[in-house]
């Protein structure tokens, strides 16, 4: 599974040596371009490889004319690709299975952030993984008892922008002492974090990480 597609999403894969057999669904948490324009190039590459297997895409309900008039731009069906092509919609206000059997439980959550967009929440062998996507300090976030893993987007150090997060609201908002381990995505080139880091207590400072591209977060 996928969660949005942003650049280069072929060239990362096979760096991470996951054929595109793999991948089976693509959630996108909203619809904003710097989360989905990867998937033209996806598609391509799974046509080329000679793809059958069928392939899900989730979206919000709002979302759902979007995406269908984008793959009726792209003519997929024209190349024509070998593989049928799914939309699955969820309501982005309610809280949404998506994904429910023995080994892994996903659902969405409403985000914070500009129009339909929702966060993650993924189980795994009794480990608790969530995933803000683009968000102001969310409340659902908060109200989880144990979070083994929370990947919080942090758009600045510290100075609180309308629809993110700085790590400085995330440091303050959170009960810290619920979660095991942070890692801060949708960095700012140039943001103090570690500054900010520095000022926070120990404690604090041994769960949150800078994320990286190809970082691999083991639960």
């Amino acid at each position: 599974m996928l969660v949005d597609v942003g650049g280069d999403p072929l060239g990362k894969l096979k760096r991470l040596n996951v054929p595109l057999d793999d991948i089976e669904q693509v959630v996108f948490t909203h619809f904003h371009i710097d989360h989905i324009y990867g998937l033209p190039s996806l598609l391509w590459g799974m046509w080329l490889g000679g793809r059958t297997k069928p392939l899900t895409l989730h979206c919000s309900t709002g979302d759902r004319e979007r995406l269908q008039r984008w793959l009726d731009v792209l003519e997929v069906k024209k190349w024509p690709v070998a593989f049928d092509i799914h939309i699955v919609t969820y309501e982005w206000r309610k809280e949404t299975v998506l994904v429910s059997d023995q080994n892994l439980y996903l659902s969405t959550f409403p985000s914070q952030h500009v129009g339909e967009t929702v966060g993650l929440k993924l189980v795994h062998n009794d480990q608790v993984l969530m995933y803000s996507a683009d968000t102001m300090p969310n409340e659902r976030i908060k109200r989880e008892p144990k979070i083994d893993v929370l990947i919080h987007e942090a758009t600045t150090a510290e100075k609180q922008l309308p629809h993110h997060t700085s790590l400085n609201s995330i440091i303050q908002y959170y009960e810290m002492e619920q979660i095991d381990k942070v890692v801060l995505v949708h960095l700012t080139d140039g943001e103090p974090y570690e500054a900010v880091l520095k000022r926070a207590t120990p404690a604090v400072r041994q769960k949150v990480t800078l994320g990286f591209d190809f970082m691999n977060i083991s639960m």
